[in-house]
C-alpha cells in the first residue's frame, strides 16, 4: 500500500479556486484554429457526409430493388 505523505491538504475552497486557475491558464496556453481553418473542416465534413448519404441512398435503392425481386 502507498504510504502518506504528512503535507496539510488545502482546504476545499482554495482547491476548487486552483482548480479553475489552473484551468484557465490551460486554456489560454491552446492554440485555436482560426475562421478560415473552421469553415474549410466544416466544409470537408459537409461534402463527406453528402457523399455517404449519396453512396448509402444508392445501397438501399439496389437492396431494395433486389428484394422485391426476391419476395416476387
Amino acid at each position: 500500500m502507498a504510504e502518506r505523505t504528512d503535507t496539510p491538504r488545502r482546504p476545499f475552497f482554495q482547491r476548487i479556486v486552483n482548480y479553475f486557475r489552473e484551468a484557465r491558464a490551460e486554456l489560454a496556453r491552446v492554440t485555436w484554429p482560426t475562421r478560415e481553418e473552421i469553415i474549410q473542416s466544416t466544409q470537408a465534413i459537409l461534402l463527406f457526409a453528402f457523399f455517404a448519404m449519396v453512396i448509402l441512398g444508392l445501397y438501399d435503392l439496389v437492396f431494395r430493388f433486389l428484394t422485391g425481386l426476391i419476395n416476387r
